[in-house]
């Protein structure tokens, strides 16, 4: 696991994607990681799961980022608070940043600080890869279908340059 200081992440690197080259399957499923354990991607939705639905079989690798891939605060070496997982498709094209929430109250909100920390980081390291597309999933298990975050949404595009989508069913484009 490595650890990096702020300002030099690699998130891209091949050593930090565990799960190498997701391609045959059309639906998988993402189990959030127990204790200091990284999220997993399971091929069987054995607890009723965050589904990842990929329609046109597009190949990619799965990133557990939070208890993965360790950053770290210059000054302090505290731990910055990441989210769970990341998607990278093939050649690069797409990147989907994942905060998976088993809660009730107040998940979103959450889930959001989460993925901004992470997609700042990503930014500052990453600036020049141009991706098709940007999107960052808050997801929570037990709410699937949320109420509307439109607002909220439309910021985050602002401010970082990706689309926040709140559902419990990441997809894949």
């Amino acid at each position: 696991m490595p650890t990096y200081q702020l300002g030099q992440v690699d998130f891209l690197t091949t050593a930090n994607r565990v799960y190498l080259t997701v391609r045959e399957n059309e639906v998988a499923y993402i189990k959030d990681g127990e204790g200091a354990e990284p999220a997993i991607i399971l091929f069987e939705d054995n607890l009723n799961e965050v589904s990842v639905v990929n329609p046109r079989h597009v190949s990619y690798d799965f990133v557990p980022v939070d208890n993965n891939i360790t950053i770290v605060e210059p000054q302090t070496q505290n731990k910055v608070s990441v989210c769970d997982a990341m998607i990278l498709t093939e050649a690069l094209q797409d990147v989907y940043f994942i905060e998976l929430k088993d809660v009730r109250k107040q998940w979103v909100s959450k889930a959001v600080s989460q993925l901004e920390s992470t997609i700042r980081i990503f930014n500052d390291s990453h600036s020049d890869v141009a991706f098709r597309h940007r999107l960052a999933y808050a997801s929570n298990r037990r709410h699937p279908f949320p109420a509307s975050y439109r607002e909220t949404e439309e910021q985050f595009r602002r401010s970082l340059g990706f689309k926040l989508v709140v559902s419990g069913r990441i997809n894949i484009l």
